[in-house]
């Protein structure tokens, strides 16, 4: 008898506990958000992560109703930010907008990291995907991909590529493009993409993987020359570029992912209702026309499908800096 009122006063608890951690996190979604939220941005003003941070924080504005504060960290490739956006506080009222390869490429690459992508981030949603185009200058003796191959063969060392800086999906995806290929091609890391194009477009550089967005204008006037598209499909922006797969390189697919993340602890309830924030603006006509033209395909992710991509893609680009021996000093 004494064990069955024991008994009852537990299993009373426990519902009474339930219903306070349900009373608290409905209390904590309705009261969000309390201030302006801070976005984190770990790329310069002006380039697609910063694009996507901004029409993402214009839809979040109007329909959160507090203003969304723009912060470009553009350092580290991104790990200075993560660093101090994974201290903060876990309320919701700090965010960070990331390129994929500051969580799933600079845990492999940097011996120091401040943050641990896993550990220190709870991830909301990978919001748009941009596949990555192979574009050389004109005066480069190769107009498709097989010819690049054989000049980079013949010329080992001699060729050389762009990207905005060590350890981004440029500057990985050509090490990729290198392995597959069998071929020597120098890396010039810049510290953005206009400092990059200023050289490629001047002949300084012979080429680079680049955003649609960056180059799209002078592949059509001809300033530089597109072979392919780092995608499984063509892209509907350039349907007449073949994917490098087509163009004969099987396997090679390279894509920047633009994830929006929190600190560690943030309650589920916020990270909820901000999931829903993103799959809400995914819909609107003026969000998907601000990003779409510039080449980005829109996935709006649920916070596990966005924790899935991070662990697919730090194994998939772990294995590629192992198998080709990239390293940096730091």
């Amino acid at each position: 008898m004494k064990f069955g009122r024991a008994a009852r006063f537990a299993w009373m608890l426990s519902a009474m506990y339930g219903a306070l951690a349900q009373f608290h996190a409905a209390h904590a979604q309705d009261a969000y958000p309390s201030k302006p939220i801070q976005l984190v941005v770990t790329t310069a003003a002006g380039g697609a992560n910063d694009l996507v941070a901004r029409t993402l924080a214009e839809r979040l504005s109007e329909s959160m109703r507090q203003p969304v504060i723009i912060e470009n960290q553009p350092a580290g490739n991104g790990g200075i930010a993560a660093g101090q956006v994974a201290r903060a506080t876990p309320d919701g009222h700090t965010l960070i907008m990331v390129v994929d390869s500051t969580l799933t490429v600079n845990p492999h690459l940097y011996r120091n990291l401040s943050y641990d992508p896993f550990r220190d981030f709870t991830p909301i949603s990978a919001v748009t995907r941009l596949p990555l185009i192979l574009v050389v200058n004109p005066t480069v003796k190769a107009h498709d991909v097989k010819e690049l191959i054989a000049l980079a063969r013949s010329n080992p060392g001699k060729l050389t590529y762009a990207s905005t800086g060590l350890g981004t999906q440029l500057h990985i995806g050509m090490e990729l493009f290198k392995l597959l290929t069998k071929t020597d091609i120098l890396h010039v890391p810049y510290r953005a993409t206009t400092g990059a194009m200023a050289d490629l477009i001047g002949g300084r550089i012979d080429m680079a993987l680049i955003g649609q967005s960056s180059a799209k204008a002078q592949v059509e006037s001809g300033i530089l020359r597109i072979l392919g598209i780092a995608s499984p499909t063509r892209s509907p922006l350039l349907p007449d570029v073949a994917t490098l797969e087509e163009a004969g390189v099987p396997g090679f697919e390279v894509s920047s992912w633009f994830g929006l993340l929190a600190p560690a602890k943030t309650p589920q309830a916020i990270v909820d209702r901000l999931a829903s924030e993103v799959k809400k603006a995914s819909t609107d006509p003026k969000f998907i026309a601000a990003l779409t033209r510039q080449g980005m395909q829109i996935i709006a992710t649920s916070p596990a499908e966005a924790l899935a991509a991070m662990r697919a893609d730090s194994k998939k680009w772990g294995d590629v800096i192992k198998e080709t021996g990239t390293t940096i000093n730091q």
